[in-house]
């Protein structure tokens, strides 16, 4: 059994159907990415599964367990971690405030602090500007923030939605090496990103989005090899 499935799903904005039958599986341990140019439905297919919008059809489970009629706020609770496109942290707080927001449900506080260290370790820029409010940093620092509140909850599935936009190409390399020592610490990843190349190049397994839908399949560096993918994503 898949850690998450998502299976036939169809999510409509009003009565524009955005996503038409999407299915795709995810197991422990993965880097799964779906890639494909922008309004494929990429993101909406992170907000399906988040809960922020609820198919007509089809399902999505997480460890067997149906989501349907969960709340977001439950969804996260259950392990499902979204570091959201545009990064969206707390501007106004420190960074330190940001990271605790984070793990505002768990209890565990010496585990808490443990984690916070750890982030500190995995971000060291963060450990020197964990008291500098959140919203005068770069683009780049930003979405340490946003990787390091998510991974505070301790999330059994990481989903990132675009973490390289807006970001210089020195960066980008930093966010995708970040991205493959997450999951080498045992974190499931659901990727989302424009940059098919770096995507592909580091996801066990993808999925090719066109107008809703998946139009393609297979491991990422077997599709970093196919000749429509080149053609539509790698110029």
């Amino acid at each position: 059994m898949a850690l998450l499935e998502v299976d036939a799903i169809h999510v409509f904005y009003d009565n524009i159907e955005a996503l038409k039958g999407v299915s795709f599986t995810v197991d422990t341990k993965q880097i799964v990415t779906l890639v494909g140019a922008n309004g494929a439905g990429k993101t909406t297919t992170l907000r399906a599964i988040s809960g922020i919008l609820h198919p007509r059809g089809g399902e999505i489970r997480l460890d067997g367990e149906s989501l349907g009629g969960v709340a977001p706020h439950e969804i996260a609770a259950l392990g499902l971690m979204q570091v959201p496109e545009g990064r969206r942290i707390f501007a106004r707080l420190t960074v330190e405030e940001n990271l605790a927001m984070g793990a505002f449900r768990r209890r565990d506080r010496q585990a808490v602090a443990e984690d916070k260290e750890r982030m500190f370790s995995l971000f060291p820029r963060l450990r020197e500007r964990h008291k500098q409010v959140a919203g005068t940093l770069s683009g780049g620092e930003q979405q340490m923030v946003a990787t390091a509140r998510a991974l505070m909850g301790r999330p059994r599935v990481l989903l990132m939605d675009e973490p390289s936009m807006g970001l210089s190409p020195v960066m980008v390399e930093n966010v995708f090496e970040t991205i493959r020592t997450i999951n080498g610490q045992g974190v499931t990843i659901l990727l989302v990103e424009q940059n098919a190349l770096l995507a592909l190049s580091i996801a066990d397994y993808a999925y090719v989005m066109e107008s809703g839908r998946i139009v393609l399949t297979g491991r990422g560096k077997d599709l970093l090899d196919d000749e429509k993918v080149q053609r539509a994503y790698l110029g």
